[in-house]
């Protein structure tokens, strides 16, 4: 792709520019017609989800029959703009954004469905996203902090038959994408290559989306440069211009009084003077269209639907001035069905090609895809789901796909782009839980794993964790076929818990609970949503108290050998609140002699939780349970219950005994939004519960008993924060406060949540 380097301005980190998805854009055909009269260009501004005003603007334009030379655009003025200059009509345009779904392409939303099981299991706790890795000795992250895949995909599908028009000038309306190079803090100007590239480029918020690598350049978002590129559009081919600002009200004194706020607003100044200097260019013949955007932000995707009309307002209070450049209907009738091309139609596949590969398994990478094969007939949606699974595998900066060929004999080349600063992966995580009678716990935690170790996809995973459960964990993670549905783990983790223990509801006690066993599972995973595994366990144990009365004797070092079998079903739309979806966890350890152990017992123990979005809110169900089934159960695998996920009210670990069982249910009110496109909310909630532990230690078995508890929550970038006041019958309250990573409270309900 050849782009044309202009002066460097002083370059200025932009706040949110994202894009307006779009369908299919419609095939290549011959030149449109040339109107008589001046040569008009048209300028769209950047400006995130503002950008949705452009659409409004291209509908006036094309009611008053305003024909269009050529096209310019920054950021979301480059997505709509080259949407437009491929081909596709305004009112489809503004139908197919109305139609999109802004938490899957933005945000975070049907990201989990997609997920390998095996990946969903080993990140079940994570509360943050952060994927960290280790290159040259140093911590490295991506270039961005959101995910750009599906937006990506969009605009791929956007201007699908496009692509093949490397010159921008051959486009039915001629093209220009500004972009900023990071590396010398210049405007670029894009004129050729591929079209959905380009775009992506010009919409390459620095630190939100991965910079654009090109000819050398490290590409960003343009409107650090030229957020509304005038100059350019006369250099393209404009006699007259048609510019579209978006326009956001300046914030009152009293809400710059923080850093933050202080330093946010700047960048917002910078930029805003850029686009000044432009629009002080323009002459009498030239039309400025501003749209003033009210508190509609730069990532308000949600509010899209209210964008557009802004955009058709402002257009329609300078229709004197557009007035001046119409042309007769038949004229422009002429010039517009010369730009028309028809909607992509399926395509037969004459090959399939997997490229860019350097670590991870061509064969396994073809395993994903489901549709797409020789021969088959395929849309570009078909093509975009197999590759959205093969960016679900987690190995991936990107999955991209270009289409070569014939509709009848098409070349589909699926272009992997491995993780750069993989594929030894670094993550940490933090968690804290309190209470109102003053019990404080907290961890911090680190997980390093190496990646494709070799080509059935071997992975090193190893755990190191801080706190009141501390752990030391490594383990080789070895699939045993291409597609990775059989597999062994050979692991060894040592434990050491301090765990508080309770006669009749007080704390008399505290015992550090230590455990080193190896272990070595085999098993199957089950598509995307369950896996199933067996194992042997041999290691040591011991009990020693710490603090307290002698509630239970110290046990010390002896030999627990076990079998075991667990099996998990998860469907959940996220691990820490979801608001849809099932999880099923069960488990089956049967220890004796035979394995070499000192005690003989088993237990059995499981949990089933279902989740059901409701009027925007979330209304879930759990039942649990476990049981001894012989034997006298060492004090590592008794069953415990308390605390702010298992059983509100009670304190961590209140209840301990052979055997229990819990039910209840949860309504959550969403009431406020942080960032709905993410699933990060505020909300309130009311839980009901019920349960029972049989054979406890303190020999207090009281039968069932029931509780109740109010809590405030929020989903946050930094994860879950949950506040709760819980009332049981047994005259026990508990205020209780959780934030990020969950403390696990002693039984299979800890993974429910």
């Amino acid at each position: 792709m050849n782009a044309r380097v202009h002066s460097r301005t002083v370059p200025v980190p932009v706040l949110i520019s994202l894009l307006v998805a779009l369908p299919l854009a419609a095939e290549q055909g011959p030149p449109p017609v040339s109107p008589a009269g001046p040569r008009i260009g048209l300028v769209l501004g950047g400006g995130g989800a503002k950008g949705a005003a452009h659409i409004g603007v291209l509908r006036v334009l094309d009611e008053m029959r305003i024909p269009i030379s050529c096209v310019v655009g920054t950021s979301m003025g480059a997505l709509v703009g080259g949407t437009f200059a491929s081909g596709m009509p305004p009112e489809e345009i503004e139908r197919e954004v109305l139609a999109i779904n802004w938490s899957k392409t933005v945000g975070s939303e049907g990201a989990r469905d997609r997920m390998p099981i095996n990946r969903k299991l080993a990140g079940i706790t994570y509360t943050n996203s952060l994927d960290l890795g280790i290159k040259g000795g140093r911590l490295q992250g991506g270039g961005g902090l959101l995910k750009s895949q599906n937006i990506e995909d969009v605009i791929r599908g956007l201007v699908t038959a496009a692509r093949s028009t490397k010159d921008f000038d051959d486009l039915p309306i001629p093209f220009r994408a500004v972009a900023t190079d990071m590396l010398a803090g210049d405007m670029v100007v894009l004129e050729d290559g591929d079209l959905s590239v380009a775009m992506r480029a010009s919409m390459s918020v620095p630190g939100a989306f991965s910079p654009v690598l090109m000819e050398g350049m490290v590409l960003a978002d343009g409107g650090m440069m030229r957020n509304l590129p005038v100059d350019v559009a006369r250099r393209l081919c404009a006699d007259v211009v048609i510019a579209v600002s978006l326009e956001s009200p300046a914030p009152q004194p009293e809400n710059l009084t923080t850093t933050l706020d202080l330093a946010s607003r700047s960048l917002d100044v910078m930029i805003e003077a850029n686009q000044k200097a432009q629009v002080a260019t323009l002459t009498d013949v030239d039309v400025s269209i501003v749209v003033p955007m009210g508190d509609i932000g730069s990532a308000s995707f949600q509010r899209i639907p209210e964008a557009v009309p802004l955009g058709r307002a402002a257009a329609l209070a300078q229709q004197a001035k557009l007035r001046r450049y119409a042309l007769p209907e038949d004229q422009y009738l002429a010039w517009r069905q010369s730009l028309s091309r028809e909607s992509g139609s399926p395509m037969r596949l004459a090959d399939v090609k997997v490229t860019g590969l350097k670590r991870v398994s061509p064969d396994y990478v073809r395993t994903q895809l489901e549709i797409v094969a020789p021969g088959k007939q395929v849309t570009t949606a078909q093509i975009v789901a197999d590759t959205a699974r093969i960016y679900a595998l987690g190995d991936f900066e990107r999955v991209e796909y270009v289409l070569s060929g014939p509709r009848d004999a098409t070349t589909l080349e699926v272009r992997a782009v491995e993780k750069s600063w993989g594929p030894r992966f670094v993550r940490f995580d933090l968690g804290f839980t309190a209470s109102g009678v003053g019990n404080l716990e907290a961890v911090i935690r680190a997980d390093y794993d190496r990646t494709w170790l070799n080509q059935r996809g071997g992975e090193w995973r190893n755990a190191i964790q801080f706190g009141q459960q501390s752990l030391l964990q490594t383990s080789l993670y070895q699939p045993l076929d291409v597609p990775q549905h059989f597999f062994i783990e050979p692991l060894i983790r040592f434990e050491n818990d301090r765990e508080d223990i309770y006669d009749e509801g007080d704390r008399v006690a505290t015992y550090a609970l230590r455990q080193l066993y190896g272990q070595i599972d085999a098993g199957m995973n089950l598509g995307p949503r369950a896996q199933i595994r067996a194992g042997l366990r041999s290691g040591w144990l011991d009990a020693q108290r710490d603090t307290g009365a002698t509630v239970l004797p110290n046990i010390d070092r002896q030999v627990d050998s076990s079998a075991q079998l667990r099996f998990v079903y998860d469907t959940r739309n996220d691990a820490s609140l979801p608001t849809r979806g099932t999880f099923l966890n069960a488990r089956l350890v049967s220890s004796g002699a035979w394995l070499g152990g000192q005690e003989s017992y088993g237990l059995a123990e499981g949990v089933l939780s279902k989740f059901y979005p409701f009027r925007g809110d979330a209304l879930s169900f759990i039942l649990g349970g476990g049981k001894r089934l012989n034997g006298q159960l060492p004090p590592t695998q008794e069953f415990q219950l308390g605390g702010i996920r298992t059983f509100p009210g009670l304190q961590y670990g209140e209840l301990r005994g052979d055997s229990y069982w819990v039910a209840g249910t949860r309504y959550n009110w969403k009431i406020a939004d942080i960032q709905s496109l993410f699933g990060q909310t505020i909300y309130a909630g009311l839980r009901l519960q019920a349960g029972r532990m049989g054979e406890p230690i303190d020999e207090a078995d009281d039968g069932a008993v029931y509780g109740i508890s109010g809590n405030l929550g929020a989903n946050t970038p930094l994860g879950p924060i949950i506040l709760s006041l819980g009332y049981v019958d047994n005259d026990s309250w508990a205020l209780q406060l959780a934030i990020g990573r969950p403390i696990a409270e002693g039984s299979i309900l800890d993974e429910a949540r």
